[in-house]
């Protein structure tokens, strides 16, 4: 093996190339200088979204923030716009109201179901999973977003259900 001190094309000094059998690699012996990239959002670069058309935040966050041309709405519960009464008792029913809340949080943005990249689903009872199935992919009829769906011991205000979602704007 030969080794060769270089100097990479960012600056970095330490950085070897070493040929062996014929082919090149590159080893990293010691790094004396390092880049850092730096970023911030300041409340220039982050926007709230709210709407009278979704149920309001039930404590200290937005329903959600605009950033990057991304979007970040919180977790949805099956509450009825304005009230805070959960609609129904059945888990589809709930999930049907978790989707509508969280399309209109999107609408409001100037974003929509096709947009949505990432879903989190909260289940009080993994065994809804079929159920909250066949209702969500009402909603994501084609090319569906990333999703993780968990069980969980309770939901806030006695929900069966609740979706977030990250969505490009």
């Amino acid at each position: 093996m030969l080794l060769f001190p270089v100097t990479s094309a960012c600056g970095v000094k330490g950085v070897s190339l070493c040929l062996n059998a014929g082919r090149a690699s590159f080893r990293v012996n010691r790094i004396l200088q390092r880049k850092t990239l730096s970023v911030s959002a300041n409340a220039q670069d982050r926007q709230l979204v709210s709407t009278d058309k979704a149920p309001g935040a039930v404590g200290p966050y937005s329903q959600a923030v605009k950033h990057a041309g991304t979007l970040y709405v919180s977790g949805q519960v099956p509450l009825v716009p304005g009230t805070k009464s959960l609609v129904g008792e059945g888990i589809e029913e709930q999930t049907e109201q978790a989707l509508k809340n969280l399309g209109a949080i999107l609408e409001a943005a100037g974003s929509s179901y096709s947009m949505v990249l990432k879903t989190t689903v909260l289940l009080l009872d993994i065994g809804d999973f079929a159920k909250v199935n066949e209702v969500y992919g009402r909603y994501f009829t084609s090319d569906p977003p990333a999703r993780a769906c968990f069980a969980v011991k309770s939901l806030p205000l006695g929900a069966k259900v609740e979706i977030e979602a990250i969505a490009a704007l």
